[in-house]
């Protein structure tokens, strides 16, 4: 079995334009860059929580 879910999503069709680029810049695929910046994301959000509970 599968550690994955699978889901969809819209995104507008620049975006997602704009998107693939920065994967093939990347070398990675539009679903590892988009998995990649929501992880980051993640981190991010949950640094900045810390930073604010101070």
């Amino acid at each position: 079995m599968s550690d994955k879910s699978k889901t969809t999503i819209n995104l507008p069709v620049d975006l997602k334009k704009e998107l693939k680029k920065l994967a093939i810049d990347e070398d990675t695929s539009l679903s590892g860059l988009i998995i990649k910046m929501i992880e980051e994301g993640l981190v991010n959000r949950n640094k900045r929580d810390l930073i604010e509970e101070d």
